[in-house]
C-alpha cells in the first residue's frame, strides 16, 4: 500500500482517536497544517479508495477510522526499507541504525533485552 506523507499524517490523527467525523478530521488536522477542508476532504477519499480507511453511516454523515494497524503499517514500509536498500537482511538495517542514530535514555537497553528475547526464542527452536 502506497501512503504518502500528506495521506500519512490524515492516518495518523486516525491512529491517536477513532471513529471520527469528516468536520472532526478537518478541524483536528487545520490546527497543525496548512491544508484547507477540500485538501484534507480529498486525502480522505484517496485513504478510502485505498483501503486504509473504512467509514461507516451514522445518521447523515459517516464515521472514519483506520482500517490498518499502525504497527502493521509501521512493519510493512520498514521491511520494504529492508528490501530495497539492505538486501533484506534486517541486521543489516539495524546495524546502520545503532552506528548513526541517537538513541534516547533506555532505548539501547530496551533494544539490548528485545535482541536477548530473540535470539533465546531462535535458540530453543534449534535442533540440537
Amino acid at each position: 500500500m502506497n501512503i504518502s506523507d500528506a495521506e500519512l499524517e490524515l492516518l495518523k490523527e486516525l491512529w491517536v482517536e477513532s471513529p471520527l467525523t469528516s468536520r472532526q478530521l478537518v478541524d483536528r488536522l487545520q490546527v497543525r497544517t496548512q491544508w484547507g477542508e477540500p485538501t484534507i476532504k480529498t486525502l480522505l477519499l484517496r485513504l478510502l479508495r485505498k483501503k486504509a480507511v473504512k467509514r461507516q453511516s451514522q445518521g447523515k454523515s459517516f464515521l472514519y477510522s483506520a482500517a490498518i494497524r499502525r504497527d502493521e503499517y509501521q512493519y510493512t514500509v520498514s521491511r520494504s526499507v529492508i528490501d530495497r536498500l539492505f538486501d533484506g537482511l534486517a541486521g543489516n538495517f539495524l546495524t546502520c541504525l545503532v552506528r548513526n542514530e541517537s538513541f534516547r535514555p533506555g532505548e539501547l537497553e530496551e533494544l539490548r533485552r528485545l535482541l536477548d528475547e530473540k535470539a533465546a526464542a531462535q535458540d530453543e527452536q534449534q535442533p540440537e
